[in-house]
C-alpha cells in the first residue's frame, strides 16, 4: 500500500516537472514568435539639413545602426525632395512631414507611393506661416500685411527660402490676392534666408518671412508667427510625422517598429536641445552629436529596440 502510494506521488511530481520544463519552452517559443525580425538591413533616411529635422532624423538613424541596420543619411534642400525620393525608393524614410496642410501638396502627388505614421507626431504644435522679428510691434496678424505704412517698412517683400518647400507653395498660390495682394516672394535657400534674418536682426530691421514654429532660428533669433485668421497655411494644428514609402514597412519591419516607438517617444525638449548644439554652438558635427545624444540614453534606445533583431 505504501509503495503504491508512493509510486503515485513519485508520478504527479514527474508530470508538474514535466509541465515545467514544457511551458518554459512555450514561453521561449512564445518570446521568439514576438520578435520584430530586421528584415532587410539597408536603409536611407534623406533629411532637410538645416532645419530642426536633422536632430530627430539622425537620431533615428543612430538607433537603427545599434540594432544593426546599414543606415545612409541624405541631406537635402526642400522637402520636395524629400517627398519625392522616398516615393521611389523602397528602402527610405522621411522624419520631416508637416500635416495636414503644409506639405498636402506634396504628399498627394505621391501618396500611392508613399504611407504616413501619424498614430503619434514626432512633433505635436508646429505652426507655419509667416513670420517677423518680435521687435515690430505694429504687425502682429497677416491682415496688417494689407496696410500701406505696414508694406512699404517690407518693400512690399516676403523672404523665402528654397521654392520647393510646402510653406513656399502655400505662400507663392496667395501672392498677388487679398492680404498679400502687393507683395512678391523671394525665393532663395534656407542658409540664404537665415543670412538675411540675422543680417536684420543686428540692425533691428523690418523683415517680413517665411517661418515655422518650433525651429531652432526661433530660439536663437526669437521671432514672432503671424496671426492667419484667414487660414491661409491651413489649420492651426499642424503636426510633424514620419513618411514611409509604402513597402518599407513590410522590407524592413524592424526599422519600421523602431522609428515608430521613436515617434511615440520623441522630446521636443530634446530636440531643441540637439538642434542649438547642432545649429548654435557647432561644437562638433551633427552626426557625432547625435551618436552622443544615443550614447547617453541608454534606457531610453533598449526600449525603442526591444525585441527587435534576428
Amino acid at each position: 500500500m505504501f509503495k503504491r502510494r508512493l509510486f503515485k506521488t513519485v508520478a504527479v511530481i514527474t508530470t508538474l516537472a514535466l509541465a515545467l520544463v514544457l511551458s518554459a519552452c512555450g514561453k521561449g517559443g512564445s518570446s521568439s514568435d514576438q520578435a520584430t525580425s530586421l528584415g532587410d538591413k539597408d536603409v536611407e533616411i534623406p533629411y532637410v539639413a538645416t532645419d530642426n529635422s536633422a536632430a530627430r532624423s539622425l537620431v533615428i538613424a543612430e538607433v537603427l545602426k545599434k540594432a544593426g541596420y546599414n543606415v545612409t543619411t541624405t541631406p537635402v534642400m526642400a522637402s520636395g525632395p524629400l517627398y519625392a525620393s522616398v516615393s521611389q525608393d523602397k528602402n527610405q524614410f522621411h522624419a520631416s512631414g508637416i500635416f495636414p496642410s503644409t506639405d498636402k501638396k506634396y504628399y498627394n502627388k505621391f501618396k500611392d507611393k508613399l504611407s504616413v505614421y501619424d498614430k503619434k507626431h514626432l512633433v505635436d504644435d508646429a505652426k507655419v506661416g509667416l513670420a517677423v522679428p518680435k521687435y515690430m510691434k505694429n504687425v502682429d496678424s497677416i491682415r496688417d500685411l494689407k496696410k500701406k505704412d505696414v508694406g512699404k517698412q517690407f518693400d512690399w517683400k516676403v523672404q523665402g527660402t528654397d521654392k520647393r518647400n510646402g510653406v513656399m507653395k502655400q505662400t507663392d498660390d496667395e501672392i498677388g490676392d487679398n492680404d498679400l495682394d502687393k507683395y512678391s516672394l523671394e525665393k532663395s535657400s534656407d542658409q540664404e534666408q537665415f543670412k538675411k534674418i540675422q543680417g536684420a536682426y543686428k540692425q533691428h530691421k523690418p523683415l517680413l518671412f517665411t517661418a515655422m514654429s518650433p525651429s531652432w532660428i526661433n530660439k536663437e533669433l526669437d521671432f514672432k508667427m503671424l496671426k492667419d485668421p484667414e487660414k491661409i497655411y491651413g489649420s492651426n494644428d499642424q503636426h510633424i510625422d514620419l513618411v514611409f514609402n509604402k513597402d518599407f514597412k513590410q522590407n524592413h519591419p524592424g526599422a519600421y517598429t523602431i522609428a515608430t516607438r521613436i515617434a511615440d517617444d520623441w522630446s521636443q525638449k530634446d530636440e531643441d536641445d540637439l538642434a542649438k548644439k547642432m545649429f548654435v554652438d557647432k561644437k562638433n558635427n551633427p552626426e557625432q552629436i547625435a551618436k552622443d545624444y544615443v550614447d547617453d540614453h541608454d534606457n531610453k534606445v533598449d526600449d525603442w529596440k526591444k525585441d527587435v533583431g534576428d
